[in-house]
């Protein structure tokens, strides 16, 4: 196992779906799918278990003859990491309006449907302010209805109530503002951009299966920093740290790619 992946508390699970993960409409042979687990120092049978848990899940599919790709209940999730590069572009002018989900005892009577609505309104941006209310800026494309419609695709309680308010107090919509630390987003954005600037550089003569192993790895983490990015408003100060962070990960993704060619050709 080399030293990176050492490092690092990676499941097979995770190889997989990140690797499928890293194109629309891409597919694996079983060898492929066994050759990136052995970058990781993960071995053949727990890939393969791994590889048939997340069948009977729904999450992997045979698409050919040893051949496999996503599968339908991990595609809502795929499309959002796949939209990385594109995240930006939902953004609009901010009036000062407000997007709240409101939830109470009728939301939470399913935990696990209760834990998927929690981990949706995280990846859409929402902030809890007080209790049974979430809150997040109203500056996405399409408002309150297009929010509903993403949030359903990851399969929050449908009973769940998304408004949007336009006459917030002064008192709550101050407070609501601080649910979030612009300068601490953008500094970790920054830093994950030198990360990748310094892992390119690093791995250009490093061992192919370490530089698989790494580029896989780390470029998870940068594009799930980018997705969980709340894309709040330019008064927050965030903005030009994700498009940095964004145009960082373009150029990281390619040099990636380049990467596993080689290492599944080898």
């Amino acid at each position: 196992m080399n030293e990176w992946a050492a490092g690092m508390n990676v499941s097979a699970r995770s190889v997989i779906l990140d690797l499928l993960a890293t194109d629309a409409g891409a597919a694996f042979s079983a060898a492929d799918l066994l050759r990136a687990g052995a970058a990781f120092g993960l071995g053949a049978v727990g890939m393969r278990t791994a590889m048939t848990r997340l069948k009977a899940e729904g999450r992997l599919v045979q698409k050919a003859r040893g051949l496999y790709g996503v599968g339908p209940a991990a595609e809502a999730l795929q499309r959002r990491v796949l939209g990385w590069r594109s995240v930006q572009a939902r953004r609009r002018g901010w009036s000062g309006q407000w997007l709240l989900a409101l939830a109470g005892p009728e939301e939470r009577a399913d935990r696990t449907v209760w834990r998927r609505t929690l981990k949706a309104l995280a990846l859409e941006g929402f902030a809890e302010a007080e209790t049974n209310v979430w809150v997040r800026p109203a500056n996405l494309a399409g408002g309150a209805e297009a929010m509903r419609a993403r949030l359903g695709e990851l399969g929050h309680a449908r009973s769940l109530l998304i408004v949007t308010a336009d006459e917030v107090d002064a008192l709550r919509a101050g407070r609501f503002a601080r649910l979030w630390d612009g300068p601490a987003i953008a500094a970790g954005h920054a830093d994950m951009a030198a990360a990748l600037g310094g892992s390119e550089v690093r791995l250009a003569q490093a061992d192919l299966a370490a530089a698989a192993a790494e580029t896989l790895a780390l470029g998870r983490r940068a594009v799930r920093r980018i997705v969980r990015d709340p894309l709040l408003p330019e008064t927050f100060g965030t903005v030009a740290a994700l498009a940095g962070l964004v145009a960082a990960m373009d150029r990281y993704d390619r040099f990636g790619k380049a990467v596993w060619r080689r290492y599944l050709a080898g």
